[in-house]
């Protein structure tokens, strides 16, 4: 059961940083490997023990097998250097279900056999990983995930081989591991030493160094005592503890993983990078500002010859006489802004994205990671604020100044019309009363006097009303300059918004993250504090079981 849960966390832990790795997050998932197991070879799931000759050019992993089943089916000699064949030495009742993922079937060699005394280990005789066939590596680390046992095979010359170590130190936690100190006849005794040595440095307590003969007969030949060692490893609960402890381990690696992602999901700050955009961005504002006012000023001014004509149109739109659309017709189509968001402004708003995105890495938030929840806001900064600066426009032309000066210069136009009407009635029905008076009493006849008053009074009614309203009625380059500067502002103001909304999106989804790091994290450690015993003591020799000692090097 623990097994079958250990791979389910460590590949949801895998899951887990692909994602973080997808949206930004994290750079590369790292250190959780793959996630197949010697198990995905086979149909049933008592399987035999996968054993694998593993070692450099000419250390003799051929004739080791060629020496268990008793006939040359693994190629050596000079051929083998650029050989990139796998040989299989297993028993013909053993099905296999598959090979490697995106394996070649073609350079496979399964070879049966009858010994009932071998049924229970497949043999693979690997490629030479440290060959000039890059192919030769390659093939070695898609067959590692799938092998129990590794026979770390070396000849006493290149037993310190940094190919070797590396390999062997990178993937020795999920194996079991014997070694081989092949062609022993040429070997001194201080060279067994020095191996132990190393391997105790590298984290095996008690390595099993086996050193054999494949050319003639040596009294220290030793190949018949590992053979037997194996071969009590192949128990089926042997096999089991085995691949459980693969699992184990590599989620024990993925557990360190998963607490360097918590480490930086914790570590951000909010509050200092909303501080910090907001002191960017207004320095990018008050450069947007300076640098438009001179393009809006320039800009406005080519609505002033159309003056006359807008302000009629405007008063004709308010005395219902014209449509807003009609009042815009003859002016509108010249309202091209587009221009006005320059080359200079597009750098300086990707500079200011950039600054940004360096502050975010020193908050700890990636930049990618922002970048993914932004899609990139800058590349819409052009037509978000061209889009506020049309409309904004348009709105001005349609409905120059404010609602005030709109009223008041409509109070004036109907002013200007019903006070002089109003001083003209007043005149006329005094005219006709003194006339009407007169008579009887000469006197209450008008005199010129009267009549300059009124048509004083008259006159007055008309141009107090026309001053007002001359005062009052919106400068439409007036209200074009003011508009743009309002649209300007929008933009802007719409741009902060969206930025400061991804933000909150993009630490919403931090704290999101780091819960569910934190959920995986915690079920890994209860797994792992449910400990398997070891189903045999000479388990423990053939395992590793401390960190890497720089001696290994």
């Amino acid at each position: 059961m623990s097994e079958k849960l250990a791979r389910e966390l460590f590949c949801e832990a895998q899951e887990f940083a692909d994602t973080l790795q997808s949206v930004g997050w994290i750079q590369s998932p790292g250190g959780f490997g793959d996630n197949k197991s010697p198990l995905d070879l086979f149909k049933a799931p008592e399987r035999p023990l996968v054993v694998g000759l593993f070692g450099g050019t000419g250390a003799g992993k051929s004739s080791l097998l060629n020496r268990l089943a008793g006939d040359d089916i693994a190629r050596t000699g000079v051929v083998r250097p650029t050989s990139m064949e796998i040989t299989a030495y297993l028993h013909a009742d053993v099905q296999l279900e598959a090979l490697p993922d995106h394996y070649d079937a073609s350079f496979f060699s399964a070879n049966r056999h009858r010994n009932d005394q071998l049924a229970d280990v497949m043999w693979l005789d690997m490629p030479d990983f440290d060959s000039d066939e890059t192919d030769n590596k390659n093939q070695v680390l898609q067959w590692l995930p799938h092998i129990d046992l590794l026979v770390y095979v070396v000849t006493p010359e290149r037993y310190k081989d940094a190919e070797g170590w590396r390999l062997m130190l990178d993937n020795g936690y999920r194996h079991a591991w014997i070694f081989v100190i092949n062609q022993w006849d040429r070997a001194e005794s201080v060279q067994f030493e020095d191996f132990n040595r190393l391997l105790k440095a590298a984290g095996f307590s008690s390595p099993q160094i086996f050193r054999t003969v494949c050319v003639g007969t040596h009294e220290d030949d030793q190949f018949k005592q590992m053979v037997s060692l194996i071969s009590s490893l192949s128990a089926h609960n042997i096999v089991a503890h085995l691949q459980e402890r693969g699992w184990m381990q590599r989620l024990q690696r993925s557990r360190d993983q998963l607490q360097q992602h918590i480490d930086a999901l914790s570590a951000q700050s909010n509050v200092q990078l909303s501080e910090k955009f907001a002191g960017f961005w207004q320095e990018f504002e008050q450069s947007c500002v300076s640098h438009l006012d001179h393009t809006f000023k320039v800009y406005s001014e080519q609505f002033a010859k159309q003056k006359t004509s807008a302000v009629s149109n405007v008063v004709k739109s308010l005395t219902g006489s014209a449509s807003a659309t009609e009042v815009a017709a003859s002016i509108a189509k010249k309202s091209d802004v587009k221009s006005m968001w320059d080359d200079w402004l597009d750098v300086r708003s990707k500079d200011t994205w950039q600054r940004f995105k360096l502050a975010q890495t020193e908050h700890g938030v990636p930049a990618d990671a922002f970048d993914h929840d932004a899609k990139d806001l800058t590349a819409d900064n052009a037509a978000i604020v061209t889009r506020q600066l049309e409309q904004s426009v348009e709105s001005a032309i349609r409905q120059p100044g404010t609602a005030g000066q709109r009223l008041a210069a409509k109070c004036a136009a109907v002013a200007k019309i019903t006070l002089p009407l109003l001083a003209l009635t007043w005149v006329v029905w005094r005219v006709i009363n003194g006339f009407v008076s007169g008579a009887e009493d000469r006197s209450a006849y008008v005199g010129l006097d009267f009549l300059v008053n009124g048509l004083l009074l008259a006159g007055l009614g008309w141009l107090i009303p026309m001053i007002v309203e001359r005062v009052f009625v919106p400068s439409l380059p007036d209200s074009v300059y003011r508009a743009l500067h309002q649209g300007l502002e929008a933009g802007l103001k719409q741009i902060r918004q969206s930025i400061n909304s991804t933000l909150d999106d993009t630490q919403s989804n931090r704290h999101r993250y780091l819960a569910d790091a934190e959920s995986i994290d915690t079920r890994i450690n209860q797994l792992l504090n449910v400990a398997t015993a070891s189903p045999d003591a000479r388990l423990d020799d053939v395992l590793r079981s401390a960190p890497v000692h720089p001696a290994s090097e």
